[in-house]
């Protein structure tokens, strides 16, 4: 009896021991980016971004390029040119083109959140010309472009302007009305690769653009901290009302200037978005901020008290300006990033109607603007 628990016992770990075969991953090849450009006939150019685990190799890094219909297929074509297998769930940046948007090539990208090659968390972004150009280009400074996209989308997102889109995000809101999608837009150039933009869309299509000061604007809006460098151009005709042109000294300044620059940090944002009133569909979107100056173009008059709260009342005008141009015209290209839809039907009666036709009310909404600023340091120019 003693013999045969021992053999049962050695059985069982045997079983055990038949599992799937185990991922080494010094024989896997990692994916760091992989790029999505759409052809013509509704194909995909597909480039990948890879680490190899090869032993002694000088160089780990490995970029291949295949023609594919699908994204199953294409994993297959990379594999077919690689030393070793891909390795499951680590990708970190997923590029496309924007022929894919105009093609309504999408679903392929949808697909992309149910397979378990791709984790939910990987950072997508909109590539200004060919996710294969950007990603081959022979660059000096960048040792693996890969790893340094995602260390570019992942400073960015957290310390900048740039709001953060997942693979998550992008699928849950393929369905969803009342908010639409900001995405990060790179462009090659040269030898650098920058966040030049964001792509505003509706549904599944890129209506317009975004600028780096209205994507502060977006991130504040949403309730995110975010440091911003911000640079104001104030006329001298309109500083009149705020009292500003009271306190330039002179004798120091060009009198054939009609402008002046105010550069200043955001050290600290509250963003917050009202119902104003339901029936008329008006909202408030406000935003506070704390900030140093860090820069002025003509001598200022810092050491009188009421000269900083003239320069205060002038950019709480020049940035509400911009923030409520910002605001007409994710209107006007009907692209809510901000959530209006969501906090309309919050308040709404019948919130599937408001699901169902919050496209057609959004661009007649009243959305009225305002910013309020206080100067914590008036920096280096003092």
């Amino acid at each position: 009896m003693k013999h045969l628990r021992i053999l049962l016992f050695l059985l069982v770990m045997f079983l055990l021991s038949g599992c799937p075969k185990a991922n080494i991953l010094e024989q896997q090849s990692l994916t760091l980016a992989i790029g999505y450009d759409a052809k013509e006939n509704h194909s995909f150019q597909v480039t990948a971004t890879l680490l190899e685990s090869e032993e002694h190799a000088e160089d780990t890094s490995h970029i291949v390029t295949v023609e594919a219909e699908t994204s199953k297929s294409a994993r297959r074509k990379l594999n077919e040119k690689l030393p070793n297998e891909i390795a499951t769930g680590q990708t970190r940046v997923v590029l496309l083109n924007k022929a894919i948007f105009d093609l309504k090539m999408l679903n392929e990208i949808y697909v992309l959140s149910r397979d378990p090659f791709f984790g939910d968390m990987i950072k997508i972004a909109i590539v200004d010309g060919s996710t294969e150009d950007l990603l081959t280009h022979p660059y000096e400074k960048y040792k693996n472009v890969g790893m340094s996209l995602n260390s570019l989308l992942d400073h960015n997102t957290k310390f900048n302007w740039v709001p953060e889109l997942t693979l998550h995000d992008f699928t849950y809101f393929r369905d969803t009305n009342t908010l639409d999608l900001a995405i990060p837009t790179l462009k090659r150039e040269g030898e650098e690769i920058v966040i030049n933009s964001l792509s505003l869309l509706h549904g599944g299509d890129i209506v317009g653009e975004a600028s780096p000061k209205e994507g502060f604007f977006l991130k504040a809006l949403k309730g995110k901290r975010t440091p911003f460098l911000y640079e104001a151009i104030i006329k001298k005709k309109d500083m009149k009302k705020s009292g500003m042109d009271q306190y330039f000294l002179t004798e120091f300044n060009d009198e054939n200037t009609d402008e002046v620059k105010v550069v200043f940090s955001i050290i600290k944002n509250k963003g917050k978005v009202k119902l104003i009133d339901e029936e008329s569909r008006t909202f408030e979107a406000s935003i506070d901020m704390d900030i140093n100056i860090e820069d002025i173009s003509q001598v200022y008059d810092f050491k009188q008290n009421k000269a900083i709260i003239a320069l205060e009342k002038q950019l709480d005008i020049e940035v509400t300006k911009d923030l409520q141009s910002f605001l007409d015209k994710i209107r006007k290209v009907n692209s809510d990033i901000i959530g209006f839809g969501e906090l309309y039907r919050s308040h709404a009666k019948d919130g599937k109607f408001v699901d169902e036709q919050w496209e057609d009310i959004f661009p007649d909404t009243k959305i009225h603007g305002k910013a309020q600023i206080d100067t914590i340091r008036t920096g280096i120019i003092e």
